[in-house]
């Protein structure tokens, strides 16, 4: 899981023209548009087949002080995030693409949502609450993973998500990544991004039995 780099544009943070953010990773051969016949139809930014990449494992604790592995999770696909739950712009519009996805698919193709934090200063398991139902996925499955600052840091470096605190605002790569319920990651999206994107990816995980 070593040489991974950017493989989507950075985007601008709305303030001072900064640029925010490595986004979507991928190993040091192959490209981001590699696709084969598993993966045709899978429409992320960034797609993968299936066994080529493994997600990542990192553990945190999650709003009700569950410690939470993603590992644990196979069997079933996962939209992995990264939110502040104080956010007021991109988070939100996010979450409600993500809650419109879900409602395109049946329940049983629907994914745990994992967010983790990017605000270790200000998120809380209220703040975690209070966001999830204000972002419109609290009728979901979902999983707000909170820890120091260092803790979380470690899990951003891991997928390539810049995190700046700035005066008033957390400034963050918006991405999310799906998860197969093997484990492995099959497409990376950075906000904005339609919900039908997420939508067929889904379906096409169920077909493939994943």
């Amino acid at each position: 899981m070593s040489r991974r780099f950017a493989v989507l544009a950075l985007a601008l943070a709305a303030l001072g023209g900064v640029a925010i953010g490595v986004v979507v990773h991928q190993l040091g051969s192959g490209g981001a548009d590699a696709k084969d016949s598993t993966s045709a139809r899978v429409r992320g930014q960034a797609v993968w087949p299936a066994g080529l990449r493994e997600a990542p494992e990192f553990s945190l604790p999650d709003q009700a002080g569950r410690r939470l592995a993603l590992g644990s999770l196979r069997g079933r696909p996962v939209i992995l995030t990264f939110m502040d739950s104080q956010c007021r712009q991109e988070c939100p519009l996010e979450g409600r693409a993500l809650a419109a996805a879900f409602r395109k698919v049946p329940a049983a193709e629907r994914p745990v949502v994992v967010a983790v934090s990017v605000n270790p200063w200000a998120d809380t398991p209220g703040s975690a609450h209070r966001a999830i139902k204000r972002f419109g996925l609290a009728a979901f499955a979902w999983r707000w993973l909170l820890g120091s600052r260092a803790e979380l840091a470690k899990v951003w470096r891991k997928y390539g998500i810049e995190v700046r605190r700035t005066k008033g605002d957390i400034e963050h790569t918006d991405a999310i990544y799906l998860i197969d319920s093997r484990g492995d990651e099959r497409a990376g999206m950075v906000y904005p991004f339609l919900p039908t994107w997420v939508s067929n990816d889904l379906e096409v995980l169920a077909g493939e039995g994943s």
